[in-house]
């Protein structure tokens, strides 16, 4: 994360590329020996199945376990199959997949758009994110990292999913326009031992060793080691000068991780952390002729405790504990009237804990009651701003509570209809009271078809950073984020194999903050104008019995500020998406084919013109122990720009990539 200051080898390639193919050999001898073994049990648990998408299974939009079919929200879901078989290597190309989200980079962080709003420079603060249902958004910026930073690496994955919409009347804050819930694997899909290669030629190196275990007498656990690094990074701003051009090799990206998790029947103990660091090549502001490092020091973590426990046939309990930190430091160079160079440290601290108690009472089957409470208690909220860590410019420090009430009661009216309701209310010593009421209607047409509604509203309340910059500037502190959405969904089971569903929505936006870029080094914030976002979401799956499937994703969405309904900057108004996996001659190897779909967005420079994109790769299970994926990413090296930031600066967006990865059981 930058501070508010508007500036900005081939050959180690060949090497890491000679360290695959060799594991690759090795890899391959390994499958000779093992080609006639019988599969044991654990095996076959990791083999996918065919499954209904009404009867999945998902915890994110109910806050409990149920079946899709049952929830009033609709929840989308990206598999760990999926993740393998397309060679999704970060959180940002897993949320790609997704109907409505767009995803963006400027090489340094990922940015997400949901249904056409994506504040420039926001960093994801209006989606919460959650890893096995703990809270991982910082609590300074709100941020949620999607990039390499991200807590989980692809391959401890089970699978992602993302419930659209309002989201405050179960979650609270930030749940504004969405929730991710990233879900880890169990044991017996990380059973023995794992390496995890991978690269491409963009000079980047991944690696992740793993281990894991699950015990007849119910424990369960898996410990991961990773490295990823990026090199030699091509520079997103185009019209970057020739300085910082020739200075590409020194552009790299470094990110150490640690991740563990251990089960033992009701009990789930989960850690992980993420130490990056990232130095980029930029021009200094006074004298665009001169170069120097920007950098970024970023080191977060978080540990989680989670418990469910059974009072009765009809009553459980669930505890949720965790602790979490954040840790940032920028460089900034510039130059001095004597023209010397010195450095703006920008300096983030964030510590902070929840507590979440959930009671699932069913006193009869059409009744069911989830009565929560959950704290966060900011124990240390703090930035400095200074020159070489000498010269302070701005420090603030600050504690903070907050504490949510919610209430969710499903109500089974006949076989064919079913009533949910929910509210919650959100207090905090930072002058925060929101009511944030859900209802919703699910009507089963048939055993294949249905069709829901609800009504919702959300808020995100202004975060640390925004607060305390406004109060710098002797500003009022901006009020919080409201939405109110109303959205309809069908789905059906067809024949031959096909599912589908659309969903229609319309939401009004109130008081969005954004921020004001100017002269100052410290940015400004106010309230916007009011916005109306509408849109449609399509989604059609096939399967065939050969094994094939295709996915087929289509959304409309507009989204204008109210009184002069201009449209949004970093918004695009078509989306559209597929994802075709095909076996070849046999089962273990498939062609897997997708492509994303854009129309033009706007930005303040002006417009950046629609775009297409493909990958075509090809995934082979030698055998239950190895998988390897080879192929192309923007095979027709499509060249697309996006403008993230607040300066509306375009951003050439990665170019065609060859992609290799290699999977390993080795134990």
């Amino acid at each position: 994360m930058k501070p508010c200051i508007r500036q900005k080898g081939r050959g180690k390639m060949v090497t890491r590329y000679i360290v695959l193919i060799n594991a690759l050999v090795l890899s391959a001898i390994s499958m000779q020996l093992q080609a006639q073994q019988v599969p044991s049990l654990e095996e076959l648990l990791q083999q996918p199945t065919a499954t209904d998408p009404a009867r999945i299974e998902v915890s994110t939009s109910a806050r409990h376990a149920q079946s899709a079919g049952k929830s009033a929200q609709v929840t989308h879901i990206v598999t760990d199959e999926e993740i393998r078989r397309f060679n999704l290597r970060n959180l940002i190309e897993i949320l790609s997949f997704f109907p409505g989200l767009y995803v963006s980079s400027d090489t340094s962080y990922g940015y997400l758009s949901a249904r056409g709003i994506g504040r420039p420079g926001d960093y994801n603060s209006r989606i919460l994110l959650l890893v096995d249902g703990t809270r991982v958004n910082d609590n300074i910026y709100d941020a949620g990292m999607i990039g390499n930073n991200f807590y989980i690496d692809p391959q401890l994955i089970d699978r992602v999913e993302y419930s659209p919409g309002s989201g405050s009347a179960l979650y609270g804050n930030n749940a504004f326009l969405g929730v991710v819930n990233v879900i880890t694997k169990r044991g017996n899909k990380l059973q023995g031992g794992q390496l995890a290669l991978a690269a491409n030629q963009r000079d980047q190196l991944d690696l992740s060793l793993s281990y894991g275990i699950r015990h007849a007498s119910g424990h369960e656990g898996w410990v991961s080691l990773s490295r990823s690094q990026q090199d030699d990074i091509a520079f997103a701003d185009i019209n970057a000068p020739e300085p910082v051009l020739a200075q590409q090799t020194l552009n790299n990206d470094l990110n150490h991780k640690l991740a563990a998790s251990y089960r033992y029947r009701r009990l789930q103990l989960q850690m992980a952390g993420v130490s990056r660091t990232r130095e980029e090549p930029g021009a200094l502001m006074a004298d665009p002729s001169r170069s120097d490092i920007f950098k970024i020091k970023n080191r977060n973590y978080f540990i989680s405790l989670q418990h469910s426990h059974s009072l009765s046939d009809q009553a459980e309990l669930y505890t949720h504990l965790s602790t979490n930190g954040f840790d940032l430091t920028t460089f900034t160079p510039f130059i001095v009237p004597t023209g010397e160079i010195r450095r703006y440290h920008f300096d983030v601290t964030g510590r902070w804990t929840n507590l979440d108690l959930r009671l699932s009472y069913t006193p009869e089957p059409s009744h069911h009651l989830l009565f929560g409470i959950d704290g966060q208690h900011d124990q240390h909220q703090s930035y400095q701003f200074s020159i070489d860590d000498i010269i302070p410019v701005l420090a603030v420090s600050s504690k903070n509570n907050r504490i949510g009430l919610y209430l969710q009661h499903g109500w089974q009216i006949t076989d064919n209809h079913k009533f949910i309701s929910g509210f919650r209310y959100d207090y905090t010593e930072q002058n925060v009271r929101e009511f944030s009421p859900k209802f919703g209607w699910i009507w089963q047409l048939t055993n294949q078809q249905s069709v829901r509604v609800s009504y919702g509203t959300a808020f995100r309340a202004p975060n640390e950073y925004e607060q305390n910059s406004n109060l710098y500037n002797e500003l009022p502190v901006p009020e919080s984020e409201l939405i109110n959405t109303l959205e309809a969904n069908w789905q059906a089971q067809l024949a031959h194999s096909w599912s589908v569903s659309a969903t229609v929505y319309h939401s009004q936006v109130r008081n969005l903050i954004t921020g004001n870029y100017g002269a100052s080094a410290i940015v400004q914030f106010f309230n916007d104008r009011a916005v109306e976002a509408y849109g449609l979401e399509t989604t059609a799956t096939k399967t065939w019995q050969s094994g094939a499937t295709l996915q087929l994703s289509a959304s409309t969405q507009r989204a204008r500020y109210k009184n002069d309904q201009m449209g949004l900057t970093n918004s695009p108004e078509h989306l559209f998406k597929t994802q075709y996996s095909q076996p070849l001659w046999r089962d273990d190897l498939h062609l897997n084919w997708h492509m994303f779909a854009t129309s033009a967005r706007t930005s303040p420079r002006g417009q950046m013109p629609g775009y297409a994109r493909h990958d075509i790769l090809l995934s082979w299970q030698l055998n239950p122990k190895l998988h390897i994926v080879l192929g192309l990413k923007n095979v027709f090296d499509k060249a697309y720009v996006d403008a993230p930031l607040p300066t509306g600066v375009p951003l050439q967006q990665p170019e065609r990539s060859a992609e290799l990865s290699i999977n390993w059981n080795f134990l």
